[in-house]
């Protein structure tokens, strides 16, 4: 009885075993298919879930080294390429989101964006370029009359405007809809920004504008921007922003593709 009470023994254990191992195998296959890459997730950078610092990215590959000789990712962790800073982090489940749906496929080429056509007719997709910022200026003397174009130019490289590399997201459209000068003031040390000094004429610029940041799988719209922008020709001769005053937010959107 004693040897057949113990070979029982045996099978029940061996059983719970059995069990476990196959628990345990489709929860690290769950963890493993929790994110994929390329798969647009938001991460909280610094590892707090309660935390403020979330930012929008991608999962990438694991690279060599990443872990032990003969281990496997098993979704302990993802790396992250973030759009802002392109920086990749180490992000733990607990401190990842989604935010885009289903992995997609890198698009080759260059991304475009809708600067210089209508809105209505380019939420996803547009035939502009980018600027390449930040502007090319002349210099000119202080107190040098404004330049309407230059000015949009200077206030689209101001709000983000910027390229991306071949296969990678997150370009950044500005399109500037009108742009009003006010007239001269002094430049004053407790109103104005940046390198200058009392005595330099600054010019009040509203500008209204909308700032498009395009995705693989989706386009975020912030349309109509108000902002002045205080203009003043600096210390090398190049006009330059410096405080702003908040007129009108902006209505914010996601428009997936």
């Amino acid at each position: 009885m004693k040897k057949q009470a113990n070979w029982q023994c045996k099978v029940v254990v061996t059983a719970m075993l059995a069990v476990a191992f196959v628990i345990g195998g489709n929860l690290n296959a769950v963890a493993q298919d929790k994110f994929k890459v390329g798969d647009r997730v938001e991460c909280e950078v610094t590892g707090n879930p309660q935390g403020k610092w979330w930012s929008k990215g991608t999962i990438m590959p694991f690279k060599p080294g990443d872990f032990g000789s003969g281990m496997e990712p098993d979704g302990s962790w993802y790396r992250v390429k973030v759009d802002s800073n392109k920086v990749e982090y180490p992000c733990k489940p607990d401190v990842l989101r989604r935010i885009g749906g289903e992995a997609v496929t890198t698009k080759p080429g260059r991304v475009k964006t809708p600067v210089n056509e209508p809105l209505e007719n380019t939420e996803t997709e547009g035939q502009g370029n980018f600027l390449d910022c930040p502007v090319a200026q002349k210099k000119v003397a202080r107190g040098g009359a404004p330049n309407v174009e230059l000015f949009k130019k200077i206030i689209r490289c101001h709000k983000g405007e910027k390229g991306v590399d071949e296969g990678d997201e997150g370009a950044v459209g500005v399109e500037i809809a009108s742009v009003q000068i006010g007239a001269a003031r002094p430049w004053s040390y407790s109103q104005d920004n940046g390198n200058s000094k009392p005595g330099t004429l600054v010019y009040p610029v509203k500008a209204t504008y909308t700032v498009r940041t395009f995705y693989r799988n989706a386009t975020e719209v912030e349309e109509g921007w108000i902002r002045i922008l205080n203009f003043y020709v600096n210390a090398f001769g190049e006009w330059q922003i410096g405080s702003e005053e908040p007129v009108k937010a902006p209505k914010t959107r996601r428009i997936p593709k």
